[in-house]
């Protein structure tokens, strides 16, 4: 009965590894060499500063929030830190790429963040 409950186990972690979320991960703004990273608590996924060149960035501060999978789009908010606000956003990797697309008004803008 323990071999069983131990392969059971291992079955699920395994299942939970392989089960990564494709916008997880770390992330390279491409400014300054700041990187992000996006993580799952409970299933909504947020992402924080956790290196960059830059001295006035903050480590550990939030940029990416609520993110969810939403009618098969992952939908959450930007932090803008030059209107200093939060803004709705969609996020889609594609090539080790996370694009994150913001609409403000009719104005629509994509940036994009490297993998690693």
């Amino acid at each position: 009965m323990k071999k069983g409950s131990v392969l059971i186990a291992m079955l699920f972690c395994t299942l939970a590894l392989v089960a990564q979320s494709p916008i997880e991960g770390i992330w390279n703004t491409g400014k300054e060499n700041t990187k992000i990273e996006i993580a799952a608590v409970n299933g909504i996924y947020a992402g924080k500063i956790v290196s960059s060149d830059n001295a006035k960035a903050k480590i550990g501060a939030q940029l990416i929030k609520e993110v969810q999978l939403v009618d098969g789009q992952w939908k959450g908010k930007l932090y803008a830190a030059k209107k200093k606000k939060w803004m709705d956003a969609v996020l889609a990797e594609k090539d080790n790429q996370l694009l994150i697309t913001v609409k403000a008004g009719l104005m629509s803008r994509t940036i994009k963040w490297a993998k690693g």
